[in-house]
């Protein structure tokens, strides 16, 4: 089992807060908390520096969090330079992608005595404090999507560009060349 590890995690707040204001603004408002895993794990034979997983609905009423992104703890060590820690963050935080919801106008709900229904489902005692709390509420839905190019760079060197996806990131890459080459790197 993993170790997960929450000391030392405002390291990972700070970039992510500095990558959000330059990037994705429209997460600006997500309420996001950050762990360390002891070390990077695999999946399909990809290393996973960082990773984003939604707050499970019946965990909601316990937790004040939309989301939790976990970081490779040896990976974030060995990213002595911060822009390779900038780009760990970027990279998980462009899996997570923001569906605006419908309106919640007829929240909060009354329940019983004084109890009121947010449109997340969190029931909170007092009309005034579930007013307050519905305000705060995220306007979006969260979805966490996998990348969208998976490649095997040995066979893509081997045969080309050879489907749609891998040719949109050839162009991707010769575009960031042919800035490089402008700029004389």
């Amino acid at each position: 089992m993993a170790d997960y590890i929450k000391e030392g995690a405002e390291s990972i707040e700070a970039v992510a807060n500095r990558v959000i204001k330059k990037h994705h603004e429209k997460l600006a408002n997500i309420k996001i908390g950050y762990q360390f895993r002891g070390t990077a794990r695999k999946s399909k034979g990809r290393t996973i520096l960082a990773e984003a997983s939604k707050i499970p609905g019946k965990l909601q009423n316990f937790i004040n969090l939309d989301l939790i992104i976990t970081v490779a703890e040896d990976k974030w060590a060995a990213a002595e330079d911060n822009r390779i820690r900038e780009a760990i963050i970027d990279d998980v935080l462009r899996t997570i992608h923001l569906e605006e919801q419908e309106t919640a106008e007829n929240f909060p709900r009354r329940l019983a005595d004084d109890y009121y229904q947010l449109s997340s489902g969190k029931k909170v005692k007092g009309l005034k404090k579930a007013q307050e709390a519905q305000l705060k509420l995220c306007d979006y839905e969260i979805k966490i999507y996998d990348y969208d190019v998976k490649a095997n760079i040995r066979n893509m060197e081997e045969y080309g560009p050879w489907r749609k996806d891998l040719e949109k990131m050839e162009q991707s890459i010769k575009q960031t060349n042919i800035f490089s080459q402008v700029a004389g790197d």
